[in-house]
């Protein structure tokens, strides 16, 4: 019959534990995420008023990552700006 001392017992669930939590910290935390572009209405704090932009969306999280066109600054020009709109109210449009 197998037997493991106590102080086997402990490294081998220390081990299993420590596989474990490596494999969610790499499904959770390193590897790519799916992220969809979505438009959304957002309020750009340099302008002061609403506008409508296009947004990356994590979809894990359902939160938005990155503003990839603005309306502010024209839908083919590249966004540039510190993008502090999406610590603000950000609308995804209808239908989204």
């Amino acid at each position: 019959m197998f037997m493991l001392t106590p102080a086997q017992g402990i490294v081998v669930a220390g081990g299993w534990l420590t596989l474990l939590a490596l494999l969610l910290l790499g499904v959770f935390r390193l590897l790519p995420r799916s992220r969809r572009i979505v438009p959304v209405s957002l309020t750009c704090p340099v302008l002061g008023r609403r506008v409508g932009a296009e947004a990356a969306r994590d979809e894990w999280t359902r939160g938005f990552d990155a503003v990839v066109r603005c309306d502010a600054l024209g839908r083919c020009a590249p966004v540039t700006c510190n993008q502090r709109c999406l610590k603000m109210a950000v609308e995804p449009l209808a239908g989204v």
